[in-house]
């Protein structure tokens, strides 16, 4: 059975899981996650090049169209050959960590997942499960290189801050010589850890320090935000990127802003979401971050071109993309590149491996 056939049959049983007991449905959705991506992995049979006037080029490295998969789809460095062929403009692996991390087991259920298909948005408690980096650094990503390869990693939660900071440097520099890795995504944004903006300006300075002055090679670094950031934060940690001269900043990851965020969830799934979100907390994605995305973004590429910095500096959107409509958007404002996951899914259930050739053929 083809992959896509296993995603639309779950999704057809979606009406008769809402009638079960919500801890089997979280079950269910967090099982079922993660035996669809062991195969969705080794699916490369989709072939498609968008056209050359969809190209992007971001600090000299070629990307074959404007929008890619968001770090946390592939965390251990699986599926570039899958996404590519489909035209995904680049790649990026991880989020990793320092040290191998399992993830969370929350009452029972082993990395607590759902979706929410009538919301469009999905939750999920994953804990930050990855290989780390002294394995996932060495990996052989791919064969046949086409598009860039990025990777996000981030400061372990299992150590003290600044033992996690010397820690972090010493991955940066695993994949500072990793050949195949073309731009690195520091993560700042993880619900897995506690952040104010005071902590995330001192952690961007001694990055700066220890590993962006030092590079050797041209591997340009950018920092993920949550879409929780607001608007004076952004501008106080942007003050930051350009004077250490970061390369972009990502806005933005999952958001925990609960209250926010149920606005958005139809009333025939509210009951699950406020028990997963009561239960299980966690990360929200999809369709819920549009607006908040693009109005961080729009800050962002207002505040550079008031700042003016005098080096390439680009500013790049995940969180509630779900098509070429959002990509038109994003153009019309001056946004770089655009991620998507939760998004991503969504249009995949409907086209299969075919999701970039319907928004990029037209």
């Amino acid at each position: 059975m083809k992959i896509q056939s296993i995603a639309k049959l779950a999704h057809k049983f979606n009406p008769i899981i809402k009638l079960l007991p919500k801890s089997l449905q979280v079950l269910l959705h967090s099982s079922a996650r993660l035996k669809f991506m062991d195969e969705f992995v080794k699916n490369t049979g989709a072939s498609f090049v968008p056209d050359s006037k969809w190209q992007r080029t971001l600090w000299g490295l070629k990307f074959q169209s404007p929008l890619m998969n968001s770090a946390g789809m592939f965390k251990n460095g699986d599926g570039y050959d899958v996404v590519i062929s489909q035209g995904a403009g680049g790649y990026i692996g991880g989020t990793s960590t320092y040290n191998p991390r399992t993830g969370n087991i929350k009452h029972g259920i082993k990395l607590p997942f759902i979706t929410l298909p009538n919301s469009h948005v999905s939750i999920n408690t994953l804990g930050l499960p990855n290989l780390g980096d002294e394995i996932l650094s060495k990996k052989v990503i791919t064969n046949n290189k086409t598009s860039p390869i990025g990777w996000s990693l981030m400061r372990s939660p299992d150590y003290e801050e600044h033992i996690g900071l010397e820690n972090l440097i010493k991955s940066l520099w695993m994949y500072h010589d990793n050949p195949q890795i073309d731009f690195i995504e520091i993560n700042e944004s993880c619900p897995n850890i506690s952040v104010n903006s005071e902590n995330i300006t001192n952690r961007l300075v001694y990055i700066a320090e220890h590993f962006l002055s030092k590079r050797t090679r041209h591997l340009p670094v950018v920092v993920k935000l949550s879409t929780d950031t607001g608007i004076e934060v952004l501008k106080q940690i942007l003050d930051v990127l350009f004077q250490k001269r970061y390369d972009g900043v990502n806005l933005g990851n999952t958001s925990t802003n609960y209250s926010y965020t149920r606005q958005y969830i139809s009333p025939t799934e509210l009951a699950l979401y406020d028990y997963y979100t009561k239960n299980f907390s966690g990360g929200i994605g999809g369709i819920s971050l549009r607006d908040k995305s693009f109005i961080l973004c729009d800050e962002a590429i207002k505040y550079r071109e008031f700042i003016k910095p005098d080096y390439e500096f680009h500013v790049i959107r995940s969180g509630g993309v779900f098509g070429l409509d959002d990509i038109k958007a994003s153009d019309a404002i001056g946004i770089s590149m655009n991620q998507w996951y939760t998004g991503y899914f969504t249009n995949y259930l409907q086209n299969g491996g075919e999701v970039y050739k319907r928004e990029f053929s037209s």
